[in-house]
């Protein structure tokens, strides 16, 4: 089983989401992915696959939000100076620094394009112990109106670049070029230029039978976020937080 332990500063290292329905989205996607739920205290499960965290399921505090959401957290050393690195570049922090016990620290902000997206600065061993394997996070998408903007944020803050990957004909067309978010040398997320969509950072899911997981998926209350390709998938779930399912063997 591929297992991460520690992460650079930058990298993705935990998703969770957040949404009004703790119950219905525990069934959701346990029978989806196969994940059991432990209770981490008040309203927050960790969500595990065969003993192997993957992330977490929780709603939000009374009076902040009561929508669905994806929320995907980078990792930081320092969640303090990062939070004002964060303001210095135009982002906007929504919540924190907060204690997550006694694991770390974290903090939620806004990018300056609209993308939520959160912040872990881990005590322990950080983030997501098993990935990149099916019922596993395998991936993201960070959706935004300009790849450039996205580019001079992230890199200001940790030393992103964009890079040019070509699709394999599975996920586009044979040749094309697609965008990437890089740090040093290697590819963290697939990088959306799309001024019509929803700015925001999408984790995906591994899945073995993609058309039979979409087809579950939307049995149980999903609905398809534009055109699926032949490897991935974008979905809102039943409460609308959005996740996409990818084949493992997928690189970003």
């Amino acid at each position: 089983m591929p297992r991460r332990t520690s992460y650079q500063p930058g990298v993705p290292c935990w998703v969770d989401c957040i949404t009004p329905d703790l119950t219905g989205a525990q069934r959701f996607y346990g029978a989806l992915f196969g994940w059991e739920f432990a209770d981490e205290g008040g309203s927050y499960r960790l969500a595990s696959l065969d003993g192997e965290l993957i992330g977490g399921l929780g709603t939000a505090p009374p009076g902040r939000w009561s929508g669905a959401a994806w929320n995907v957290y980078l990792a930081t050393k320092d969640a303090d100076r990062t939070r004002a690195d964060v303001e210095d570049r135009g982002g906007t922090v929504v919540m924190g620094p907060v204690p997550a016990g006694e694991d770390g620290r974290l903090f939620l902000a806004v990018d300056p394009q609209g993308a939520p997206v959160g912040f872990w600065e881990g005590h322990h061993a950080q983030g997501v112990v098993l990935a990149d394997e099916a019922g596993a996070v395998c991936g993201h998408d960070l959706v935004v109106p300009r790849a450039d903007a996205a580019e001079r944020f992230y890199g200001g803050l940790f030393g992103f670049s964009t890079g040019g990957h070509q699709a394999d004909g599975a996920d586009g067309a044979e040749g094309e070029d697609r965008l990437t978010l890089d740090l040093d040398g290697t590819a963290w997320a697939r990088l959306v230029e799309d001024p019509a969509a929803q700015p925001g950072w999408v984790p995906y899911i591994g899945v073995h039978d993609l058309a039979a997981a979409e087809a579950d998926a939307l049995a149980a209350g999903a609905r398809l976020l534009g055109r699926p390709t032949r490897s991935r998938t974008v979905l809102r779930d039943p409460w609308g937080a959005v996740f996409g399912m990818t084949r493992p063997s997928v690189q970003v």
